[in-house]
């Protein structure tokens, strides 16, 4: 019998390892703290759901590392792939990938200005350097 939480485990860390471009992430390594940021939050849950494990950026938010999102997730059945769509993405308007609370959102709409005024910042250094 498959351990579909050691699989699921398995297909977080790959696919966060590759994501944020590090040598490996471990079960235990928290996501934030390994490099990852909001935009990149984003782009895990996108990812992961194209495996077909129907995950959202809440998930990863509250479950931050490998491990513990593998819990979480369970046996949780993956979302199918309908009428040749890719695995994971058939229900998108049923399964959000970002679902926060207005607060939470304030939050999160803070963070990604913070991140682009900081992006901005270093381009402008850059661009004054050459």
């Amino acid at each position: 019998m498959i351990d579909v939480t050691a699989a699921t485990e398995a297909t977080l860390r790959r696919i966060i390892t590759d994501v944020l471009g590090v040598d490996e992430v471990g079960p235990d390594d928290g996501f934030f703290e390994a490099g990852g940021d909001s935009v990149l939050a984003v782009q895990v849950v996108a990812r992961v759901r194209e495996a077909g494990i129907d995950l959202n950026v809440r998930e990863l938010f509250d479950h931050q590392t490998p491990a513990a999102l593998a819990a979480a997730i369970g046996d949780r059945p993956a979302v199918p792939a309908e009428d040749g769509a890719q695995a994971g993405t058939a229900d998108a308007e049923d399964s959000p990938l970002v679902a926060f609370t207005d607060d939470e959102f304030g939050e999160f709409e803070a963070e990604v200005a913070e991140e682009a005024e900081e992006t901005a910042g270093a381009e402008t250094e850059w661009e004054t350097s050459t």
